[in-house]
């Protein structure tokens, strides 16, 4: 909350299950609800530890410190069942945002929890769209596979529900 109030950027987030197995990281008020109504519809909003959006152009180091805390809050400790953790980063298709420079910020963050987003099992499933999208998406599958990440990483052809969906099959 302090972080969003000194920028100019929107970074919204609010927990819903500390102990939830599939949490996000969405660019953009709207595809948040999208993630977060297809995580629901498909029968997993009892596992869906966030809600929350990162807007308006956020610089690398605010998207640093938001990837931050949402993965210091998704690793604190493994699922009960011991199925993986999801990460879904997404967003639409930004008009402005620079992928490349958020994206950034998050292989920061990523970086630095790789050990215990190991720990937890976690999946990355990531989509996204605008300005600088193909390098982010190339830094950001390089950055995870580099670290022992599973990744999976689409851009703005394949649909938000789609990847959603995916992550929810290939983690039951």
């Amino acid at each position: 909350k302090e972080m969003d109030e000194k920028s100019g950027a929107s970074l919204k987030l609010t927990v819903l299950n500390p102990k939830g197995r599939i949490w996000t990281l969405v660019a953009g008020g709207g595809a948040s609800v999208v993630y977060t109504d297809t995580i629901a519809d498909l029968g997993y909003a009892k596992e869906l530890g966030n809600y929350g959006e990162y807007s308006g152009n956020p610089t690398t180091n605010e998207t640093y410190e938001y990837a931050k805390t949402v993965f210091d809050l998704m690793t604190r400790e493994k699922d009960p069942e011991g199925k993986p953790k999801i990460l879904i980063i997404g967003g639409a298709i930004a008009n402005f945002t620079d992928v490349a420079k958020t994206f950034d910020g998050i292989i920061k963050a990523m970086q630095e929890y790789a050990d215990k987003l190991k720990d937890v099992d976690v999946r990355i499933y990531v989509r996204r769209g605008g300005p600088n999208y193909e390098q982010g998406l190339k830094k950001i599958k390089e950055a995870a596979e580099k670290l022992g990440i599973p990744i999976k990483v689409f851009g703005p052809e394949t649909h938000m529900t789609n990847i959603v969906k995916m992550a929810l099959e290939e983690t039951k």
